[in-house]
């Protein structure tokens, strides 16, 4: 017999969570805020999958006239928004803040002479409070009402927007419980490992022993193969048995992938863009250009454009702010090549504009290019054969009047070589 009569159950995810529910009962639930919630795996790589994505999306600033859209150079605002801080930085900022806490806030630290921002640092959420007083919702940060944009120095913008409210409903507080209950489940799989979830072994007995016995052997054993590795003598009646846990035991696999699952929603991701494929999903190359269309429209979207409406309050009014998003669509090569052969031969699409969406100079561009090398190299040529013929055949204004007409566009007289001398 063994020290212990143990029933051995295989762990199941209904088991995960009846542990985990009694553990939270017994400590309570852990906290959840922004810090906690990141440390969770699934909404780390979330964030950093939406934050990454949008934060690497080039910006272009459009302005709105008479004859259409025009497109213009970046303002200084969206070349370096902030001391020290890139506009990749800047933009991760931003994005981070939004999906953890639902808002985003920049203090205006430098105006244009247009009265717009040229400087904006983003801020943490949680220095920034909201007061409802008379009707009347206002900010205050470090204790001190503050006016927000364009009435104040502060630039609010929010995501997860109820009805009646000026700020944004987190995420994370809102998915509290969710969140809550992959944290605990982690922690319960920790203990399960520092606490002795199940015993590592078991010494089997084939005669009867009291408490006292067990104990006894138990202790004999522990201290003659504690700190070393050497082979355990056995007495007669005795078995030693190394209790095995499998993988999907261990490690909760199933209780860990519906936590993905669940923050993925919560976010609206693909599980598989974070590494929790789901049953039945298959992701193949061919079909991967219309995933990435799909997370664009139904995922990835619905954060664009409430950004764009954001930033373009920081730009004056007839200027807009859009995200370039070709790149998330950008196809393989030959795909590509195919669907502007078919523009071009249909009249709708120019080969310069096929070669704009190649990063590729227009073909009058490389022309001309190709031209000025060829008459630099030719205008060269003349100046070098006229320099020789300086103060022999012609004279140095004479050769400079020959340049020119070759399009040299020299300035001054060509110099003279002197004149060898004959030594008689």
């Amino acid at each position: 017999m063994g020290f212990f009569k143990r029933e051995q159950r295989a762990i199941t995810p209904d088991s995960i969570i009846a542990a985990v529910n009694q553990m939270r009962m017994r400590t309570g639930a852990p906290i959840v805020d922004a810090n906690s919630a990141m440390r969770l795996a699934a909404v780390w790589a979330c964030v950093r999958l939406l934050a990454g994505v949008g934060s690497t999306l080039p910006l272009d600033q459009y302005r709105d006239g008479p004859g259409g859209r025009t497109q213009l150079p970046a303002s200084s605002l969206f070349r370096a928004p902030a001391p020290n801080v890139n506009i990749t930085t800047w933009l991760y900022q931003l994005w981070s803040s939004l999906l953890l806490d639902g808002n985003a806030y920049g203090l205006v630290t430098e105006t244009g002479v247009n009265g717009f921002p040229v400087t904006v640092e983003i801020l943490d959420p949680a220095t920034v409070q909201w007061r409802h007083v008379d009707g009347e919702w206002t900010t205050q940060i470090n204790e001190k009402r503050i006016n927000r944009w364009p009435n104040g120095p502060l630039w609010h913008m929010p995501m997860f927007v109820m009805p009646g409210m000026p700020m944004g409903m987190s995420p994370i507080s809102s998915a509290k419980q969710a969140i809550g209950s992959g944290i605990s489940a982690e922690q319960f799989g920790a203990q399960f490992f520092n606490s002795g979830g199940n015993p590592n072994a078991i010494i089997y007995s084939d005669s009867e022993l009291t408490p006292e016995q067990a104990q006894g052997i138990k202790g004999a054993f522990i201290n003659a193969t504690q700190g070393n590795r050497e082979p355990a003598i056995m007495g007669s009646g005795l078995k030693y048995e190394r209790v095995q846990i499998s993988p999907d035991e261990s490690q909760f696999l199933d209780s860990q992938r519906f936590t993905v699952e669940q923050i993925a929603r919560i976010y609206g991701i693909p599980p598989e863009l974070v590494g929790a494929a789901t049953s039945g999903s298959s992701v193949t190359y061919a079909n991967r250009e219309q995933r990435a269309a799909d997370w664009l429209s139904f995922g990835l979207m619905p954060y664009l454009i409430p950004i764009e409406d954001a930033l373009s309050t920081l730009v004056p009014k007839n200027e807009q702010v859009k995200f370039n998003v070709d790149g998330l669509l950008r196809s393989d090569l030959s795909t590509r090549y195919a669907a502007h052969a078919v523009g071009i031969s249909s009249g709708f699409l120019t080969v310069d504009e096929a070669r704009a969406y190649e990063d590729l100079q227009p073909l009058s561009d490389v022309a001309a290019d190709e031209d000025s090398v060829a008459n630099a190299r030719q205008i060269a040529e003349i100046i070098q054969k006229v320099y020789l013929g300086v103060g022999i055949v012609v004279t140095a204004d004479e050769a400079r009047t020959i340049a020119n007409q070759a399009g040299a566009g020299l300035v001054g007289s060509l110099p003279v070589e002197p004149a060898p001398q004959v030594v008689a």
